[in-house]
């Protein structure tokens, strides 16, 4: 009879089976999004009438020159408008919107506060007239052809389109260099792989173009503290696809501290349990009549670990692994190190990663791993944020 496995080598089974799974799955997507992709071209005029939506919370101080980025497109002007939506405001946000030229809703609601609550109340309000709507946020800044490559998409059949959304600080701090990292390998290499693949690239919250035909059968209906993921689900499970255009992008500052990070981090990592509960089991269902690959990548969306706990995963099984003294499952446990090795290196190459980003991982890796682990628990135990608080970007 053979004798039950001890503790350490369940543990170290239990951790070897996912985190290769993870690998296989992550190198997967870099091998397709490194090949080389040629954006639509279309010849002849422009003609997607845009209506971009910003939507803005006590943002005065930055709001002005999203604005004029706006504005100053490579697109003709008759054919784009920029709405913002000041929300709940204590600010001159609305007064700042209307000098620098943008037209402007207000909202006071102080019960239903949020992004998600902003965009369900403004987007019925800015549809009429438009043939697609972009969703922009206020400390954000658009490449100078972001509307003129959108319109490429859309009239090539795409009807929701995802920009790239990089940091424009990297060598402003370690902290601003490492969420650069993340970007570049989640935003960038991420979902350049999965629209190859022919799967949904997902959605960033900025940056994103609808076809008001979206929006008009599905209407605005996340509210929670990860709003994108959230709707991007939903949008799935009802048979829509995201198009990556990585040919153009948005960028903007990230907090330059770890503690002004925090608050950020939370949300993000936030609503991952709602959505595994809520978003999973119809996406499961919808990939099995349905035949359809795409929801079932998408159903996996909320188990794909963040790169932090992905390395905490693969140190643990390595221990765990070597406490067993089987050499089998050691090599098992450096492969996955490796394949993490290689998805981080290849995707940061591939991306152009400046100098600042790799000597950021050579020193304040394994402490930002470190936070990270401890506050991803912390959400799962229940600790996670339960307003919204506006990221302070200027904290040095």
């Amino acid at each position: 009879m053979t004798a039950p496995p001890t503790p350490v080598a369940a543990l170290a089974a239990a951790l070897l089976g996912p985190s290769a799974l993870v690998g296989a799955y992550r190198l997967t997507l870099l091998a397709a999004a490194a090949a080389p992709a040629r954006p639509p071209q279309l010849a002849g005029a422009p003609h997607t009438r845009f209506v971009v939506v910003v939507p803005a919370h006590d943002e005065e101080a930055g709001l002005a020159p999203t604005v004029a980025a706006v504005l100053g497109q490579e697109y003709p002007g008759q054919l784009r408008r920029v709405v913002v939506v000041a929300d709940n405001c204590t600010d001159g946000t609305a007064a700042v919107a209307r000098a620098a030229g943008a037209e402007v809703l207000e909202r006071t609601d102080p019960e239903r506060r949020g992004k998600g609550h902003a965009l369900a109340w403004a987007l019925p309000q800015v549809l009429p007239g438009a043939d697609a709507v972009v969703l922009l946020d206020a400390d954000c800044l658009p490449a100078a052809d972001l509307l003129a490559r959108f319109d490429a998409r859309l009239r090539s059949g795409a009807r929701i389109v995802q920009a790239d959304y990089r940091v424009a600080n990297p060598a402003a701090s370690q902290q601003a260099a490492l969420r650069y990292a993340g970007f570049a390998l989640e935003n960038t290499v991420r979902s350049a792989g999965r629209s190859r693949l022919g799967a949904s690239s997902g959605l960033l919250g900025t940056g994103m173009a609808f076809a008001r035909d979206v929006l008009e059968r599905h209407p605005w209906d996340a509210f929670s503290f990860a709003e994108d993921r959230e709707y991007h689900l939903r949008l799935v499970a009802a048979g829509e696809r995201v198009a990556f255009a990585g040919e153009t992008h948005v960028r903007s500052d990230m907090p330059v501290t770890a503690a002004a990070a925090h608050s950020q981090e939370q949300r993000w990592e936030s609503g991952r349990a709602s959505q595994l509960r809520d978003s999973t089991p119809a996406l499961l269902r919808a990939a099995v009549r349905r035949r359809d690959p795409a929801a079932l990548d998408a159903a996996m969306e909320p188990l794909l670990p963040p790169q932090a706990l992905w390395a905490a995963m693969n140190a643990a099984a390595l221990v765990a692994a070597a406490a067993t003294g089987r050499r089998d499952a050691v090599a098992l446990a450096m492969a996955g190190l490796a394949a993490q090795g290689v998805f981080i290196a290849g995707g940061l190459a591939a991306a152009g990663a400046p100098p600042a980003v790799w000597r950021a991982l050579a020193t304040g890796g394994p402490s930002f791993v470190a936070r990270r682990v401890r506050r991803i628990a912390a959400q799962a135990t229940g600790h996670g944020p339960t307003t919204w608080v506006r990221t302070d970007r200027d904290a040095a």
